[in-house]
């Protein structure tokens, strides 16, 4: 089984994760940064630290999470080749992300690229509450991989997980399946080898040859 984050890892929607995170800071800080300080800082991984001391942290990120709208993204270098041949390799495919949204928001994005037909399942951290699971740290998946697993049946050492986040990588440390890192740029890159990714590519090109080198 095959499980993808979402958000920079099957679509390129940085300037959507950017809208977020300012109508946030307008709520909570009363102020804005630019795309270039805000690029910055996720790439030096300080989004966080610039909020500052006094503000409530888990509601911040909660309030930026549901209000990421798909208005500028677009699937990533090889998603539709990636997504192909997982399909043609009868592997299921289920996005977990990180986004507090509605299942729907995502299917209807992934429609309007054609990719719907490919993606057996989506979760988002709106099941983890819905379902009644629970968020060890923000943005913690370890509870949702676990509970698709059990849903199908699939032991952990017969899953891999794609993402972009060293969160991404710890949940799947802790649920005990296999991990391939995408990101896209060096920094980001570095940060996931830094946290204990073994496997690490640019793009979903790069994590289908690791996919396969995994599976052999």
């Amino acid at each position: 089984m095959v499980l993808l984050d979402y958000d920079l890892t099957l679509m390129s929607n940085l300037l959507d994760f950017y809208d977020a995170y300012i109508v946030a800071l307008k709520k909570f800080l009363g102020k804005t940064v630019s795309f270039t300080e805000f690029y910055k800082m996720l790439v030096n991984h300080t989004l966080d630290e610039f909020l500052g001391e006094g503000i409530d942290r888990e509601a911040f990120w909660r309030f930026q999470r549901k209000n990421i709208r798909s208005m500028y993204g677009y699937p990533v270098d090889g998603a539709y080749y990636f997504l192909y041949w997982v399909k043609n390799m009868n592997m299921k495919t289920v996005i977990i992300s990180g986004r507090e949204c509605h299942p729907d928001v995502i299917y209807y994005e992934l429609r309007r690229f054609g990719l719907d037909e490919y993606i057996d399942e989506i979760y988002t951290l709106f099941d983890l509450y819905v379902i009644g699971g629970a968020e060890e740290e923000l943005f913690d998946k370890t509870w949702l991989i676990r509970y698709v697993l059990k849903k199908h049946g699939i032991d952990p050492s017969e899953a891999v997980y794609i993402g972009d986040y060293r969160l991404d990588y710890i949940s799947s440390k802790k649920a005990g399946v296999e991990f391939i890192g995408v990101a896209f740029d060096p920094e980001r890159k570095e940060c996931l080898y830094r946290v204990g990714a073994k496997y690490v590519g640019e793009n979903l090109y790069d994590a289908l040859y690791y996919l396969i080198e995994i599976i052999k």
